[in-house]
């Protein structure tokens, strides 16, 4: 650990001594716990769709406009930087570093979700869904600033479609976009990629959200496109989410944010894996557009 931190501390200052824990590792870079209140996030030049300059990018800037709201827990930005030489230690090349504050709580376990009692799981559901709503109430503010960022939602499409090279694919989700961009709808300020591992779970506090690497600003539904498995949690989420923020899921606009998802999904793993697994990611792509209302 102390080589990395050699490696590293011209361009990041006061850095603790080591050892430093790894708190998580992604396809994008590490999280590094400094054990002095404050975490370091790695993130690397190259990894899954897009890059690593704009994800550090987005992930600084979003932090930075976010800054001092209320009713949500969020890390707070404490420095950010890119590296004067990328490829000046040992590893995959790095594009940039963030400083955060640490937070409480560990990310929500997905497998261990469904391990809880159905009580236990609907309410860590209600309290996902009022995060949420109070993330984007909170967020309007700064929504106007974020405009910067772009779409979430169009951004993946975008990504996405540079691996899929079937015609047929290719042409619904142009449509998919289109419907996207003329969906008449408030626009607030996304986080942009919600799944459990982005939402640490601490007792006796709210979910906080972390890694906005993918924010940016588009209709509420967005945030929603990884909760595409049906059951009590998800409709907890769902009731939660409208009860506080006084506007109810929209089922279409769900629909095409799970498109999103699924393109993405075909995506990231076209060449990896058994066909089968290529074939699944195809009928999910072709089943999320369908229910989008975007037919062949």
């Amino acid at each position: 650990m102390n080589d990395i931190r050699d490696a590293i501390s011209a361009d990041i200052p006061d850095l603790p001594d080591g050892p430093w824990a790894i708190l998580g590792e992604g396809v994008w870079g590490a999280v590094h716990d400094l054990g002095d209140g404050t975490v370091l996030k790695l993130v690397r030049r190259n990894g899954g769709l897009g890059t690593g300059e704009s994800k550090h990018y987005r992930e600084a800037t979003a932090l930075g406009l976010l800054a001092g709201i209320e009713n949500v827990r969020l890390p707070r930005l404490l420095g950010a930087g890119r590296f004067s030489n990328p490829y000046g230690f040992s590893g995959p090349p790095l594009a940039g570093w963030l400083r955060l504050e640490k937070l409480d709580g560990r990310p929500v376990d997905e497998g261990g979700i469904y391990a809880l009692r159905g009580e236990e799981r609907e309410r860590l559901g209600e309290e996902i869904g009022a995060a949420l709503a109070h993330f984007h109430r909170a967020g309007a503010a700064a929504a106007g600033g974020a405009a910067k960022l772009g779409s979430p939602a169009l951004r993946s499409i975008g990504e996405a479609m540079m691996r899929i090279n079937d015609p047929a694919l290719r042409a619904r989700l142009d449509r998919l976009k289109e419907m996207i961009a003329a969906e008449n709808a408030p626009r607030v300020f996304l986080h942009g990629d919600v799944n459990f591992s982005n939402l640490l779970a601490a007792r006796g506090q709210r979910p906080a959200l972390v890694d906005f690497a993918e924010a940016g600003v588009g209709f509420a539904e967005e945030d929603f496109r990884h909760f595409d498995n049906p059951g009590p949690l998800r409709d907890a989420i769902f009731r939660s989410y409208a009860a506080v923020s006084g506007h109810p899921i929209d089922e279409m606009r769900f629909r095409m944010g799970i498109a999103v998802n699924a393109a993405v999904s075909l995506a990231l793993g076209s060449n990896a894996g058994h066909p089968r697994e290529g074939m699944r990611r195809v009928s999910f792509l072709d089943d999320a557009l369908r229910r989008a209302g975007i037919e062949d």
